[in-house]
């Protein structure tokens, strides 16, 4: 039987010889939500480049000799994103110059909204022995946390994953946006909860229900992860009296709530 040469290259990564670059998905920030795959990579580390967001528990994981590097992000620390990415890319560069084994540890997954692309790329193009592992993303991690259906048999065959980021002064692909909703699908919005409030309105000014169900879901995957429950009319008000804790996703959609007893399907 042949084998690929992804399968070759896998192999000779595993040599103590070589080195390789595993980017992870840390998942939601749970440890037990971790792939088994994650787990392992965890525990050959020689070098950490761990994300924000995630609990401290998943890197109590790596062995003890593992060195941890924070290369994270929060809201509005003030750092220089094209520099801060750049660092990374180096610090990849020389630690597998090394020979060292190394997990680039990413909140979620790595290809959602976690710049995993460029690192792969930059990878590829510096030709390291890198492979991607998957991880839960908050999105999908908080609607099941919750028993909020992405897809809720003979009314939806689609979700959206989208940014609540504003580029040029406003949202991209609003209308997009307002036609999956209008359509009963759900939309998780991501690095939302700031424009939350001018979101919804965007919203409503396509003709998107107000009484469309909204859910904010905090520190999803952690002991204190927290339900906030609204709608595309009532959120404003809701926010008011409401501080909900980030990181949070929020999730907008016609079935966008629980599941009960009663549920029809």
């Amino acid at each position: 039987m042949s084998r690929t040469k992804t399968e070759h290259s896998n192999e000779e990564a595993r040599s103590p010889k070589n080195h390789l670059i595993s980017i992870v998905g840390a998942g939601p920030g749970d440890p037990e939500l971790l792939t088994i795959r994650a787990l392992r990579r965890l525990e050959q580390a020689d070098v950490i480049l761990y994300d924000a967001l995630h609990g401290t528990g998943i890197l109590e994981l790596a062995k003890p000799s593992a060195l941890k590097i924070y290369a994270g992000k929060h809201y509005q620390d003030g750092q220089h994103q094209t520099e801060r990415q750049d660092n990374i890319h180096r610090q990849l560069k020389q630690f597998a110059g090394e020979g060292k084994r190394v997990v680039r540890l990413k909140a979620g997954d790595p290809f959602i909204f976690g710049r995993g692309a460029e690192e792969l790329a930059f990878c590829f193009q510096e030709k390291l022995n890198v492979e991607v592992v998957p991880g839960i993303t908050a999105g999908l991690a908080a609607a099941s946390c919750f028993h909020i259906p992405v897809t809720l048999r003979n009314v939806n065959s689609m979700a959206l994953f989208y940014t609540g980021h504003k580029r040029n002064g406003g949202f991209e692909n609003m209308d997009e946006v307002a036609a999956v909703i209008k359509a009963k699908a759900p939309v998780m919005v991501y690095m939302g909860l700031k424009n939350l409030q001018l979101l919804a309105s965007e919203l409503q000014r396509r003709e998107v229900s107000g009484d469309v169900p909204l859910q904010i879901v905090s520190r999803v995957g952690h002991p204190d992860q927290q339900l906030f429950t609204s709608s595309l009319a009532q959120i404003e008000s809701d926010l008011t009296r409401i501080d909900p804790p980030m990181p949070s996703v929020i999730l907008i959609g016609s079935h966008a709530h629980q599941v009960t007893a009663t549920t029809v399907v």
